[in-house]
């Protein structure tokens, strides 16, 4: 346990000098004018770089494919942190090629999905790289508000390691509390997209090897991380609807109706940290049950169904009150 501890001493002491650095330059330092984007002044980015930091120091996890899988994937956000303008069409190439890196070669080809389906071989590699892919970006679309990504892959990591006790797991664990501490409640800095990519990689292929494994159901990923799959899935569909582009942000997410909502509460609330705590605690059930029936794919199954008709309920209940302002 001490040596884990150095893995928080090490994320803190990054992610505090990031801070520090980008008070006297605009390097690491995010627009405060972005659509979905809710902070007063301008904030550090790049919380990520000390969680990648021990990302490398273990050596990536999952052998050396994941571990170059995981650097591509983390280049792919932390250029853009250094504001480095990379368009949404590159980005998802390099994405795309480190997921197929750690698919194909690691390999994570899912093919069994018991007890719905099972999948050829041709037809389970580019799903597998396609899920992959959408939890790398499903975690860049919570992060932003204080402690939502970070609480929430607290979270994830915490229940991976409680299903088969892994030792880069805690590490990353450790990792993402040193980062959570300058994130969590005032928000001095978040992941940036290298780090909420990286965390995204992470947990999506640590989960695929537990179901290669036959540690748990196939489902149970997907149940563990329902709540920003959902999101992004269902903010590309709506996008589609209203003929927009997939890839363009907006402000029309469940975190940000929700923190709009709160913004009407007593001034001496914090609106910001208060949605990313509502958001944790509300996933925390949902994130324990997968884990108590990691083994029981119809439970799963009903337990996503349920997850997502709430999260629909809800998510037009917060639009509709927005509307009638």
């Amino acid at each position: 346990m001490p040596f884990m501890f150095a893995y928080f001493l090490l994320s803190f002491a990054c992610a505090l000098g990031v801070i520090l650095y980008a008070k006297n330059t605009e390097i690491f330092t995010d627009n405060a004018n972005k659509p979905q984007g809710f902070h007063t002044k301008k904030t550090p980015r790049a919380g990520g770089l000390g969680i990648f930091a021990v990302f490398v120091f273990c050596g990536g996890g999952l052998g050396v494919w994941g571990f170059l899988g995981g650097v591509l994937i983390f280049i792919s956000g932390f250029l853009e942190d250094l504001n480095f303008s990379l368009s949404p069409k590159l980005r998802l190439i390099l994405q795309s090629l480190g997921a197929l890196l750690v698919v194909l070669l690691a390999p994570l080809v899912l093919k069994d999905f018991s007890p719905l389906f099972s999948l050829p071989w041709i037809i389970a590699l580019p799903l597998s790289v396609f899920m992959l892919v959408g939890v790398v970006n499903a975690m860049n679309i919570i992060d932003g508000f204080h402690g939502l990504a970070g609480g929430f892959s607290c979270l994830a990591l915490g229940f991976i390691y409680l299903a088969t006790p892994n030792p880069f797991i805690l590490a990353l664990f450790w990792a993402v509390l040193g980062f959570l501490v300058l994130n969590f409640p005032k928000g001095r800095i978040f992941l940036g997209d290298g780090g909420a990519y990286l965390l995204g990689f992470i947990l999506g292929a640590s989960l695929m090897d537990l179901s290669l494994k036959g540690v748990v159901s196939a489902w149970f990923g997907l149940a563990l991380m329902v709540y920003p799959v959902t999101e992004v899935l269902f903010s590309i569909t709506r996008r589609k609807l209203q003929k927009q582009k997939a890839t363009l942000p907006d402000a029309l997410h469940l975190h940000t109706l929700l923190f709009k909502t709160l913004q009407k509460k007593p001034r001496f609330l914090n609106p910001n940290a208060l949605t990313g705590l509502t958001i944790v605690l509300a996933n925390t059930p949902f994130m324990w049950i997968s884990y108590i029936a990691r083994h029981h794919p119809y439970a799963l199954l009903l337990l996503i169904a349920l997850f997502v008709l709430g999260y629909l309920k809800l998510y037009f209940k917060l639009k509709e009150g927005q509307t009638c302002v």
